[in-house]
């Protein structure tokens, strides 16, 4: 999948339809994708939801 696939994916994935991160212009297979979804889900909760607690 492209650029604009894992965008359009990772915002209906995790329910965030005004997401717009800059990852790298190039194909991604499913095992790149699920690593790029688990660092964006990793830094939420290492950075945004440390902050809320």
């Amino acid at each position: 999948m492209d650029q604009q696939a894992v965008l359009d994916r990772l915002r209906e994935e995790l329910n965030l339809p005004f997401f717009n991160g800059t990852v790298e212009d190039k194909e991604y297979t499913e095992e790149e994708y699920q690593q790029v979804k688990k660092d964006l889900v990793q830094y939420f909760d290492d950075y945004v939801r440390n902050v809320e607690n």
